[in-house]
């Protein structure tokens, strides 16, 4: 297909994409699934500007509206147009020639705006960040880094200027290809011989003792060993969270917030099938896929119920589960470079909203777990708000439990992790995972 008829398409998805009402993996999904006669070299072109002009939304954005000062010496009203969005992220981060670029933008171009393509292309490449926004470091950073204010403003508050740099810089790179090995089939070796056999390379993570780092994506429902569940794409980082709660066969088990049930799976592996899990969600369609991902996996012990959204008070009886496992709905802030589309939803106040609505679960599920036994709070959110402090404003309220520290947790689990609290925080540009926060919490005995 022409590029100028595939740019057309970016366009077209992008303005489903950019109003942020739907993820935009599901929105690119259905886009392709929609258009069967796009092959896999033209859904690919498509694929990587949908998610780039996602990844530097806001640069792109202010980059637009100055080269627009530049032309009208006025501003644009409303939202950047996404043809305009498109063309400065094929000037100013792909290093594309103007001349070629306008030629394959004209005919889109023409159909959407007044002004011509060409002039707006030339003004591109000399244009910079105002210095109403350079002025500011936290806001330059957000601004180069296409990152909420209140979210870079945190992160120099809580790890200093340069940390919160490099942490901005590893929030927009690329994510690492990881699987967890379903132990309850075989070993990591076995797994990683079957994979090799299917020329599939793959290398031990440094962190999880049953995660493997592939040297590229793969679809995973073309490859046998996964049909046969043998593993399960997943973050090296999130695989360290089911780990904390440290389950033992027989167990009963608890999985608060279980969406499609990742960590559900793991739980059962780790408990050897042996015991109770109990899945919750107020997602439906979500657990229905968990009873398929348990059953390719030979998972037998997990249950899954729904939850409705206004179910008030502990979901079944109270003080009945040796671990319970929270792991909240949160704004994302971890998953940025795998999910750069959560950037257009997360506000300060859409974080503030989670945060009683953590508050809500932990409060609710904890009175789940009986004397002696143990929680985990969780997110994939980077935003203190959403953590330290939820867990914080709990355990002042409830003196029945007590925090335990994540690094001994690991440590007795021959995970090499150093932290600076008694909380997990993983960071991309530390770990090289997904960015996660953890609380380990025991009710005493």
């Amino acid at each position: 297909m022409r590029t100028s008829s595939l740019i057309g398409h970016v366009v077209e998805a992008l303005d489903i994409v950019l109003p942020g009402l739907q993820p935009a993996d599901k929105v690119v999904k259905d886009f392709f699934r929609s258009r069967h006669y796009l092959g896999s070299s033209d859904r690919r072109f498509i694929a990587e500007r949908i998610f780039a002009v996602l990844r530097h939304h806001r640069l792109l954005e202010v980059l637009c509206r100055e080269a627009l000062l530049q032309l009208r010496s006025a501003s644009l009203p409303g939202a950047v147009p996404p043809v305009m969005l498109l063309a400065a992220h094929e000037i100013c981060k792909a290093g594309r020639r103007s001349d070629e670029l306008e030629t394959e933008l004209d005919g889109m171009w023409r159909m959407r705006l007044e002004i011509p393509p060409g002039e707006f292309i030339r003004a591109l490449p000399g244009v910079e960040i105002p210095e109403a926004l350079r002025s500011d470091p936290a806001t330059r950073l957000a601004v180069e880094h296409s990152l909420p204010d209140f979210v870079v403003h945190d992160w120099i508050e809580k790890y200093g200027s340069t940390e919160a740099e490099e942490l901005c810089r590893a929030s927009n790179g690329s994510p690492p290809v990881t699987i967890r090995v379903n132990t309850l089939r075989g070993s990591v070796d076995e797994c990683q011989r079957i994979l090799q056999a299917e020329g599939i390379a793959s290398s031990a993570t440094r962190l999880s003792s049953v995660g493997l780092t592939l040297p590229k994506r793969i679809n995973a429902q073309a490859l046998h060993s996964f049909r046969q569940g043998w593993f399960e794409m997943q973050d090296e980082g999130s695989q360290l969270l089911a780990s904390l709660l440290e389950v033992r066969p027989g167990m009963s088990v608890l999985d608060a917030c279980a969406g499609a049930g990742g960590k559900s799976l793991h739980l059962a592996a780790l408990m050897h099938n042996k015991g109770k899990i109990i899945a919750l969600d107020v997602d439906g369609k979500k657990l229905e896929n968990f009873n398929l991902r348990a059953r390719r996996a030979g998972v037998t012990i997990a249950q899954t119920s729904v939850v409705p959204l206004e179910a008030q008070g502990p979901a079944g009886a109270s003080l009945d589960s040796d671990a319970v496992l929270i792991d909240a709905p949160c704004s994302g802030v971890g998953t940025f470079r795998r999910n750069p589309g959560a950037k257009l939803r997360c506000t300060a106040e859409y974080s503030r909203s989670l945060a009683r609505t953590q508050a809500a679960l932990l409060e609710r599920y904890a009175a789940s777990v009986k004397a002696g036994g143990r929680l985990v709070y969780a997110t994939c959110t980077l935003v203190p708000g959403e953590n330290e402090e939820v867990v914080e404003s709990f355990l002042r309220n409830h003196g029945e439990f007590s925090s335990v520290s994540a690094e001994e947790v690991l440590k007795r689990l021959q995970v090499a992790w150093t932290g600076h609290s008694s909380y997990l925080e993983l960071l991309p540009h530390r770990t090289g995972t997904d960015g996660y926060f953890a609380a380990v919490l025991q009710r005493k005995s």
